[in-house]
């Protein structure tokens, strides 16, 4: 008995590391994601300093043209094209940019600006109709796109949750398994090793269940924040832990968990308005 609990008090202690580790990892994936934040902030702050100075120089170079010759006003209007389609193509890199981090109310937000600047850029009349009609496309393609992204992540997290149930479920009760098979392997166990050793076995299958728990939970947050080379780990991770059980019902989770890591997601669209510009 005192074995039995030396080798309970070890597993126990392991599973706590464990633990440790994996809400270290979390929380480092959620300081990387806040600093990603603050470099789009930075990078917005940036592009705004330049509109303002955009307009100021539109504004110079109108004064300016008032008193010029005709050859010197056609020099400025290219150059104040030219200017003005950088600041779009940096609007277009940050909206994609934001695309990439999962950020899509940024990405909608930063490209309804853009639609309004167009209008105030001094643009060419047909070349701004032709910015504002496929910004309009733009911003039809990302709200289709940004639902079936939010429908296909509630079905993952449902998946998820559900198996999340299972396994809590199966760790309140006694391990038996529904097939022959299983239910006479575990028959010959018990035939063959002592009582204390199999306790010790279905103790070991608790906290294994408890860590799969765990990470189960990883996968779903990072699910939640739209890491997905994290979100791909995490389920491995999963996998990894349940494969050190025999039994048909840990099996079938593993199955369902190699299927939703298999599951494509929606691809990023392709802008029109970079379509265009290119």
């Amino acid at each position: 008995m005192k074995k039995f609990f030396i080798l309970f008090l070890t597993l126990a202690l392991a599973w706590i590391v464990k633990l440790s580790y994996d809400l270290y990892l979390l929380n480092s994936a959620q300081t990387e994601l806040n600093g990603r934040l603050n470099q789009i902030q930075q990078q917005n702050a940036n592009l705004n300093d330049q509109l303002v100075a955009l307009k100021r120089l539109v504004v110079s170079n109108s004064s300016t043209a008032a008193v010029a010759s005709g050859s010197e006003n056609s020099q400025t209007v290219a150059v104040d094209t030219h200017q003005n389609l950088e600041l779009v193509e940096q609007y277009l890199d940050l909206i994609e940019f934001a695309l990439q981090q999962q950020q899509h109310a940024m990405a909608v937000e930063k490209l309804n600006r853009l639609k309004n600047e167009v209008a105030q850029l001094g643009l060419a009349p047909a070349l701004a109709g032709s910015l504002e009609q496929a910004i309009v496309k733009d911003q039809e393609t990302l709200k289709q796109w940004t639902n079936e992204r939010v429908m296909q992540r509630n079905r993952l997290n449902e998946l998820l949750s559900q198996m999340d149930a299972e396994i809590k479920k199966e760790i309140q009760l006694p391990h038996q398994a529904s097939s022959t098979q299983t239910r006479s392997f575990w028959q010959r166990w018990i035939q063959i090793e002592p009582v204390e050793q199999m306790s010790s076995v279905l103790m070991q299958r608790h906290l294994i269940l408890k860590e799969a728990q765990l990470r189960l939970l990883i996968a779903q947050n990072t699910l939640q924040q739209g890491q997905q080379v994290a979100f791909q780990q995490a389920l491995q991770s999963v996998i990894d832990v349940l494969e050190q059980l025999p039994d048909e019902r840990s099996q079938h989770w593993i199955k369902q968990l190699q299927q939703i890591k298999a599951t494509p997601l929606t691809p990023v669209p392709l802008l029109n308005t970079r379509t265009l510009l290119s």
